[in-house]
């Protein structure tokens, strides 16, 4: 029998999930192909112009996927956007000990 590897995670009912679902061969490594969907919930209330807007997004970062494999400039565009979001990330994670004068006094480990 077959073990069931199906993860239930909760979200709003107004969430706009982006799916991707890797190939994987019969050694357990991703072959490098994926499946990319949407998923939203039959709860969500927003208007149908909401809707409409926010599944236009949804479909857009969904287009990126094949338009990255496409197009090395949107692929270069958006690794130095992710890299960019890391950095400050990182920065973002420092603490400044103390301040005299003109020392700063920075931990970079949380």
């Amino acid at each position: 029998m077959e073990k069931d590897n199906n993860v239930f995670i909760s979200f709003d009912a107004n969430d706009y999930i982006v799916r991707l679902t890797p190939f994987i061969d019969k050694k357990g490594n991703w072959t490098g192909e994926l499946l990319v969907g949407t998923i939203t919930t039959d709860e969500n209330n927003l208007s149908d112009e909401d809707h409409f807007n926010l599944m236009t997004i949804t479909n857009m970062v969904c287009a990126a996927v094949p338009a990255m494999e496409e197009d090395e400039y949107v692929r270069d565009t958006l690794n130095v956007m992710v890299d960019k979001a890391e950095e400050e990330e990182e920065l973002s994670k420092t603490t400044i000990v103390s301040i005299e004068q003109n020392v700063i006094n920075v931990n970079f480990k949380q």
